[in-house]
């Protein structure tokens, strides 16, 4: 199991095993790191609307209810941690000191 294989039980009780596509995986960072989709959209490329529909898959993939929540889940499961964060910082050439002034 790589690290964004995890097994996730839904509210029903079901496990299931969800896979999240580096891409996938990079929006999470992005969202954990605090940027807004407009933000996450201009980083990446994409239209907002690119964002909105590949948040809620990775959302409906981690059986999330938000932002927040996705996040959480995220870190619990290692499907992202400081080096995938850092990975993802220096592709895109997001600056730490920046983070924090936004």
């Amino acid at each position: 199991m790589d690290n964004t294989d995890v097994l996730l039980k839904n509210k029903t009780g079901k496990t299931r095993k969800h896979h999240l596509t580096a891409r996938e995986t990079e929006y999470l960072s992005l969202v954990a790191m605090g940027f807004k989709n407009s933000e996450i959209a201009k980083t990446l490329s994409v239209t907002k609307s690119t964002v909105k529909k590949t948040l809620e898959a990775v959302f409906q993939k981690l059986f999330a209810k938000d932002r927040a929540n996705a996040v959480a889940i995220a870190f619990i499961h290692d499907i992202l941690n400081a080096q995938i964060l850092s990975s993802v910082m220096k592709k895109y050439e997001i600056n730490k000191y920046n983070l924090c002034s936004r």
